[in-house]
């Protein structure tokens, strides 16, 4: 009776409201520090969704086969081709800077750092961050707005790139657009593995190119 009761009130749209402020707010609770705080909210969302739906259905976490490694493949390389020698350049050109990757500089020619960092990469950034800005917000922004997928996109999006203000205007501009492509391949396949590797695979890209020295490469 309990469970139906806290199901029903987690389904309605203010337990949704409730869902969605406590998972973003948790990216800036002050009580954890990266990684361990998208562990938190891994572990908070799969709890919330359990807890309205009695499964994980919602967060669609399909098998994948062949045909979707090779899809994977496909939508990584048009991502990374596209964002390196398109976006990145025109946003660079349009606001007269480079995104600020600064932060990731202590990284360069450490390597115990940089393994470390592949790691917390691939647990916070491209699993949680897919499982919190596009699996469960995709899925609670449907249970207040329906089956308004382009407005989910853009809600979903500006979600995903508040958390990176700290890489600038043009940082933020960029991290918009990568929302933007991340929300199109989630809408359209409806599988998070795919959006988990093709943003972990971008990410170690990244990381290895701080890790060598040649965030340049960006400008």
């Amino acid at each position: 009776m309990l469970m139906n009761t806290l199901s029903k009130f987690l389904n309605a749209k203010i337990g949704v409201f409730v869902l969605l402020a406590i998972s973003f707010g948790l990216i800036y609770n002050p009580l954890t520090k990266f990684p361990v705080t998208f562990c938190v909210i891994i572990v908070f969302i799969f709890l919330s969704t359990y807890l309205q739906d009695g499964n994980f259905k919602a967060l669609n976490f399909n098998r994948l086969n062949l045909k979707t490694v090779g899809l994977i493949l496909l939508l990584y390389v048009f991502l990374e081709v596209t964002a390196d020698f398109v976006i990145q350049p025109l946003i660079t050109k349009i606001f007269n800077e480079p995104a600020d990757y600064s932060s990731f500089k202590f990284i360069e020619g450490d390597t115990p750092n940089y393994l470390k960092y592949l790691i917390f990469m691939w647990i916070s950034a491209a699993f949680g961050e897919e499982l919190l800005f596009r699996a469960f917000v995709f899925s609670q922004l449907k249970k207040i707005i329906g089956e308004q997928k382009i407005v989910i996109v853009l809600l979903s999006t500006v979600l995903f790139s508040l958390p990176h203000l700290y890489q600038g205007t043009a940082g933020l501009v960029i991290t918009f657009l990568f929302g933007i492509f991340f929300g199109l391949i989630y809408l359209k396949f409806k599988n998070i593995w795919i959006n988990i590797i093709v943003h972990g695979l971008i990410d170690t890209v990244f990381l290895t190119l701080s890790y060598y020295g040649l965030l340049s490469f960006y400008s």
